[in-house]
Order: structure tokens, then C-alpha cells, then sequence
């Protein structure tokens, strides 16, 4: 019976056309609110989703260290959790800082000695590679593969030749020892990061090692390995397992090396979604407008109803039903809008671009043939929740002012 009466009195005939507007008005704010909000969290993590394929495919999900040489005892450890489908791959490496010149300028970058075969069960270079091929690197001595930002810097090309010149710090007696290489351009990558295009240098591991070898240098050997898992994230699991039970290693994942960055990222998550949820909280607000004005309207009929026998419980309970169907309907859409624009925001950005004639994500910049969306359930029952108690908010101020009315004052008045 209430529901019949808080639905007849917002549906009435009487109700004058603007009350009828101030309602609509309230509705479509919260399904404008709502879909923005979905949409743009949903687009917050798809970039995330992104950022973290690109970083963790270019980093590692799992970086194991050892005092020692790497030796088969290390692979056929690792070779055991990859039978057991733990882990798909891994590749050793020698990172280091380093001096990369050619005629026309010197940049500052690391370079990474790795096996191109191992390193391509764990990375993202070979498909990410704009200018010649991954299959050239380590065929030839002396190869390298750089970045899309360090090409640029130094004007080269593929078969180019740049200068490499690194030092490693006096250990165990030895003395700091320089070496100078010259390479060859294999191929330039690029995938999308601006700090990893302008930083990163790729050479082959076993010439290195050669290179080291000749000038009598074994205490510089390859001392990292890069793990790469099924699950990225089982990483901090795996990592605590692997050194609770191998001493003579150390694996930190990659949750611990990127904790700052992500964190970052999820703050802003956080500071967006307080932001959006004030947008909405302002249209559920426009319903206590619209519920006053209504109430206002129909003060006859609830002195009425009141002088029949409905209590003020009763009355409060009309009027919060009406403030919460009308937020429901507001619920209800802007969810489905949300979700439709979210799987279709790649198409709103380019006709608002086209519209405007200007470039909202421009390719060259973010590199992603289209916008990122991932729509997160639990995001949407958050949201929901956030916005029921909003609109249920909201309406109590109206229902304790319609539970206020005097019915002997109003129909006296009316006589």
C-alpha cells in the first residue's frame, strides 16, 4: 500500500510541470553521475592494466640474485617449476650503467646482457620491435638492440654502429675495471614507456662474456635472473617460498621493486572516485528539491491520509519509498549507460575528437591503437551502495518535514 501511494503520488496528475522537471532533472543527474563514474574508473583500470603488462613485461615478475656465477643448479631449479607450470620462463642477465655514443651525441643508459632465447619467454622487446628484427640479435657478435628514445638521441638506424662504454666498481680486490665495445644496430623497440625507450640498451650475453673473458675479468658474471610466472599475482607468494627454501639465492617480486608507483596509481583511484562520488552525491541531493516542492503539493493529501489514521512512521515511509524509487530509476540507468559507454569509449573519444578536430590520446605519445577499458564488477557494487545511501540520505529530510504536517491546520485552511 505504501509503495501504491508514494508511486500514485509521484505519478499524479496534479503535480504541476515543474515539479514533474525538478524530478527528472534529479533522475538524470544520478544516471549522468553514475555513468561517469563507472566509465571513468573503468578506463583507470584498464590504464593500469596496461601499465602493468608493459612494466612487468619489460622488468620482471620475480628477480632472483645470487653472490655467485650462475650455474645449472639455478636453471634446473627454475626448470622445475616451469615443468609444474608455475613459471614460463627465465632469462640471466648482467645489468649495468653505461656511456652510448655515436657520431652525432652520447646518451647515458643501462645496458642488459641477455640470451635472446631466454629472453624472449620473459619480455616484451621482440614484440615491441619498430625498426628491424629481434631474430638478428646475437646472431652476429656484437649486436644490439636500443630503444626507440635512444635512436633518436644518438640519430642512428639499424646497422648503424654506436660505442659502448661501461665500468664495474672494485670487488674482492680487484681493480675498477672500463670496457669499451663497439656494436652493431640490430633492431630499435619501442613499447610505449618513455623512461624504458630512453634508458634501456639490449646486448648478447654470451659475446659479453667473451669480451669479460678476454680481458681476464670472472668476477663480473651474471648474477640476476628474471622469472616470469603463470599468475603475476602469486609473485610475493612465490618469492617467500623460493627463499624459504633455497639459501644461496634471494628472489624479491615485483610487488616489493614497483610498490611506490602502484600504490601511486591506486591513490589516484581512490581521490577519483571520492571526486565522482560527490558529483553524484550533488544530483541525489537535487531530489530533496524535488520531494519538498511534491510534499508541498500535496499537503492536503497527507493531512488526509493522516487524519484517516496513518501515522508519521507511515508518512515518513511514502515519502523515503518515493526518494528511493526515484534514485533507483537514476541507479538503474546510469549503471547501463555506464557500462555501454565503457565498452565503447574508444568510439566516444574519436567522435569527440573528429567533432573538436583535435587529439585527445595522441598515438605517439600513449601508443595504444585504443583507449583501455576494464570494467570491474566490484567497482559497480561499490558504486551502487555509495549511491543507495546517498539517495536514501537524502530523502529523510523531506519524509520527517511530510510526517510534519498538522493535519488540522492544512484542512482547516482548505475549508
Amino acid at each position: 500500500m505504501r509503495l501504491l501511494l508514494a508511486y500514485r503520488f509521484i505519478r499524479s496528475k496534479d503535480n504541476s510541470s515543474f515539479i514533474n522537471i525538478i524530478s527528472k532533472i534529479s533522475v538524470l543527474g544520478i544516471i549522468l553521475g553514475i555513468s561517469i563514474l563507472i566509465t571513468v574508473m573503468s578506463v583507470m583500470n584498464g590504464f593500469e592494466k596496461e601499465l602493468k603488462n608493459k612494466i612487468l613485461g619489460f622488468t620482471s615478475h620475480v628477480t632472483i640474485y645470487t653472490n655467485n656465477s650462475i650455474n645449472n643448479k639455478l636453471s634446473s631449479i627454475l626448470n622445475k617449476f616451469k615443468d609444474n607450470n608455475e613459471i614460463s620462463g627465465f632469462s640471466h642477465y648482467i645489468e649495468n650503467e653505461s656511456l652510448l655514443s655515436s657520431q652525432s651525441g652520447t646518451v647515458n643508459a643501462f645496458f642488459r646482457a641477455v640470451d635472446p632465447s631466454l629472453e624472449k619467454n620473459v619480455g616484451i622487446i621482440h614484440s615491441n620491435i619498430i625498426f628491424g628484427s629481434y631474430d638478428d640479435f646475437g646472431k652476429n657478435e656484437n649486436t644490439i638492440i636500443i630503444g626507440s628514445g635512444i635512436a633518436k638521441k644518438l640519430l642512428v638506424n639499424i646497422g648503424d654502429t654506436i660505442d659502448l662504454l661501461t665500468h664495474f666498481p672494485p670487488s674482492n680486490g680487484h681493480k675498477q675495471f672500463q670496457l669499451s665495445e663497439t656494436y652493431k644496430i640490430a633492431a630499435i623497440y619501442d613499447v610505449g614507456l618513455y623512461e624504458y625507450n630512453n634508458a634501456y640498451a639490449f646486448i648478447d650475453l654470451t659475446s659479453f662474456s667473451k669480451s669479460l673473458k678476454i680481458n681476464n675479468k670472472h668476477h663480473i658474471y651474471a648474477d640476476k635472473t628474471r622469472v616470469k610466472l603463470r599468475n603475476p599475482l602469486k609473485a610475493r607468494l612465490f618469492s617467500d617460498n623460493f627463499n624459504n627454501l633455497h639459501n644461496d639465492y634471494y628472489a624479491q617480486d615485483w610487488s616489493f621493486t614497483h610498490q611506490s608507483l602502484f600504490l601511486a596509481i591506486n591513490n589516484e583511484k581512490r581521490v577519483m572516485f571520492i571526486i565522482l562520488v560527490l558529483v553524484v552525491a550533488i544530483a541525489a541531493f537535487n531530489i530533496v528539491s524535488s520531494l519538498l516542492m511534491l510534499i508541498k503539493n500535496k499537503e492536503k493529501d497527507i493531512a488526509i491520509l493522516m487524519a484517516l489514521g496513518a501515522t508519521k512512521k507511515k508518512i515518513v515511509s511514502i515519502f523515503l519509498l518515493q526518494g528511493i524509487f526515484l534514485g533507483l530509476i537514476g541507479i538503474t540507468f546510469g549503471i547501463l549507460l555506464g557500462v555501454l559507454m565503457s565498452h565503447n569509449i574508444d568510439l566516444i573519444v574519436k567522435f569527440i575528437e573528429n567533432l573538436f578536430d583535435l587529439s585527445l590520446m595522441p598515438a605517439e605519445i600513449y601508443h595504444l591503437e585504443k583507449i583501455p577499458s576494464v570494467i570491474n564488477s566490484a567497482d559497480i557494487i561499490l558504486i551502487t551502495i555509495f549511491s543507495i545511501i546517498l539517495v536514501f540520505i537524502s530523502s529523510i529530510y523531506p519524509a520527517m518535514q511530510a510526517s510534519s504536517i498538522r493535519p488540522s491546520i492544512i484542512l482547516r485552511g482548505n475549508n
